[in-house]
């Protein structure tokens, strides 16, 4: 009995403690809806324990409360920029980031089924699913959309100031507001060419704090939507690369090859790409195995340096593994394996050194090719 009475206990005190949440997000809802700044400041540091409390957690009304309170201030502190004030940008900025949070958690939870009067029963709609209706979504899509600009500022201010973390998160933030389907309902979708802008910077800020699989996205997106500019598939497959050689430091192989060839069905004609296959290929099979991807590399991206290096490298260490195994071979027994290899890496590495000639790595192979000539009396 004893337990039983503990019990009831616990779960009265539950009870009380998710009430008691409940009555103080509504005594802060009208706070929020005052408009004060001083109570619109006090409603966001009183709020937080709602956000993890079962019931409350659950209930529109705490984000909305608190995205309301949110805005309202931000909009208030921004009549006071605009009026020459001295204000905190940076808080600013930080307050406008969590109504956009807060809003994006109110707007899934604002649902309320209705019920008929007379019967108390839900309503139905045909199919036999209750009628829904929303109570709070057109303030919280008004207050988001109209504060787009706002958010893309916010984006550019963090990107000034190398504040790659929150540029990202902004930049983000206004991405998804503005491809959303209320934005475009509200008509003010913003274009494609705006979008691909904003998800460049958004993965080049990720970029910066090595978050390469969201860089990629980011960098993906931003092409999708035709952004070429700011050697975007340099830093997306860069991103790829080194997504890929984590998983390669992993020995995660399967992994590595499902993304490599992911990427390949969105992009075959990316040299880069076929590149970074040959080189997973290279670390699991051996050269020999690798040479297909580093030809098909350079077959695609004729600009490429690194792929036509990496053929002529491999054909170079072919024949090196024919002279390491035969170490009594005379030269004239070597010359007729090795000459043919030769001569076919050498357009290989005369190309990768027109292409990048600040890179000596190809000129190097080249030269030690060239001696090996010699040595050998090849005319």
């Amino acid at each position: 009995m004893k337990k039983m009475i503990l019990l009831g206990a616990a779960a009265i005190m539950m009870a009380f403690s998710a009430s008691a949440q409940m009555s103080l997000v509504k005594d802060l809802a009208k706070k929020a809806a005052s408009g004060n700044p001083q109570a619109l400041m006090e409603v966001l540091q009183n709020i937080e324990p709602a956000f993890t409390n079962p019931e409350s957690a659950q209930d529109v009304l705490t984000w909305y409360t608190a995205g309301k309170a949110a805005f309202g201030l931000y909009d208030e502190l921004y009549k006071m920029k605009i009026m020459q004030q001295p204000v905190d940008d940076n808080m600013m900025n930080e307050i406008l980031s969590n109504a956009y949070a807060f809003y994006m958690e109110a707007l899934p939870l604002d649902s309320v089924v209705e019920v008929d009067k007379k019967t108390g029963m839900p309503k139905l709609n045909s199919d036999g699913t209750k009628k829904v209706k929303t109570k709070y979504s057109k303030d919280i899509i008004g207050a988001l959309t109209s504060h787009m600009g706002d958010i893309a500022g916010a984006g550019n201010t963090y990107l000034q100031n190398n504040d790659w973390e929150h540029a990202a998160d902004a930049f983000g933030n206004y991405a998804n507001l503005a491809t959303s389907d209320f934005a475009i309902k509200n008509g003010v979708a913003a274009a494609d060419s705006v979008i691909s802008q904003v998800r460049f910077f958004e993965g080049y800020s990720l970029y910066q704090i090595q978050k390469f699989a969201e860089a990629y996205d980011a960098f993906t997106q931003a092409r999708k939507l035709g952004y070429t500019e700011n050697n975007i598939v340099d830093f997306q497959t860069s991103s790829l690369a080194n997504m890929v050689q984590g998983m390669l430091d992993k020995n995660d192989y399967d992994k590595a090859y499902a993304f490599i060839d992911n990427a390949l069905k969105a992009d075959p004609m990316n040299g880069t790409l076929h590149d970074i296959k040959g080189f997973t290929t290279e670390l699991k099979d051996g050269v020999d195995a690798a040479l297909p991807f580093y030809r098909k590399a350079a077959e695609v991206d004729p600009t490429y340096a690194n792929a036509f290096f990496d053929v002529g490298r491999c054909l170079y260490l072919q024949a090196q593994k024919i002279i390491d195994d035969n170490p009594n071979a005379t030269n004239k027994e070597l010359v007729p394996k090795i000459k043919p290899i030769y001569d076919e890496a050498i357009p290989f590495l005369k190309k990768a050194s027109e292409l990048n000639p600040a890179d000596t790595k190809a000129k190097n192979v080249l030269d030690d090719i060239l001696y090996k000539f010699e040595v050998m009396g090849v005319n």
